[in-house]
């Protein structure tokens, strides 16, 4: 029947047609994904991996952690930070000794990946010392990472602090 009846066969070439599009389609989209998840994973060690440098006081690891022009606003400045290998990695040494973080989490952290843009939220509570007295908050953060010579690194940062008692 298949050979004999051409609106057969032209219905069975279309049905094979469409089942190798979903097919492709359905791998396609779980490639993404994983590249996805892959990434989020990336980018979360990559944002731990600064707060366990910031606990060791390891300055190189900032020398390659933001982009040349990436930006920050901090939870006690008013000011936008920028040229970080210009104003901040300069003052590392001093900024270590000023606010000595003793323990870092991060909670629901969440990463949108947009090409080799990635944007990491997540919710942080912070144990310090600043300045010789206890310091510890809850906060916010989010950071954009894009991916440059393969690495991952921060073109902008914005971390505030909840009000005390939340």
């Amino acid at each position: 029947m298949l050979r004999k009846d051409p609106v057969v066969r032209i219905l069975f070439v279309l049905f094979i047609i469409g089942y190798l599009l979903v097919a492709t389609a359905e791998s396609l989209f779980a490639q993404d994904a994983k590249t996805q998840s892959a990434v989020a994973t990336q980018v979360i060690a990559r944002e731990k991996a600064s707060a366990e440098a910031w606990q060791k006081k390891d300055k190189s690891f900032f020398m390659d952690f933001f982009l040349d022009d990436s930006t920050y606003f901090g939870p006690m400045s008013p000011y936008l930070e920028i040229n970080p290998k210009e104003n901040f990695l300069p003052k590392m040494d001093k900024m270590f000794e000023m606010f000595k973080m003793e323990e870092f989490q991060m909670y629901n952290p969440r990463v949108q990946v947009y090409g080799d843009t990635a944007i990491l939220t997540y919710n942080s509570s912070v144990m310090a010392n600043f300045a010789g007295q206890p310091m510890n908050y809850t906060g916010k953060m989010t950071v954009v990472y894009v991916k440059h010579n393969g690495v991952w690194k921060v073109a902008h940062g914005h971390e505030s602090m909840n009000p005390q008692g939340r």
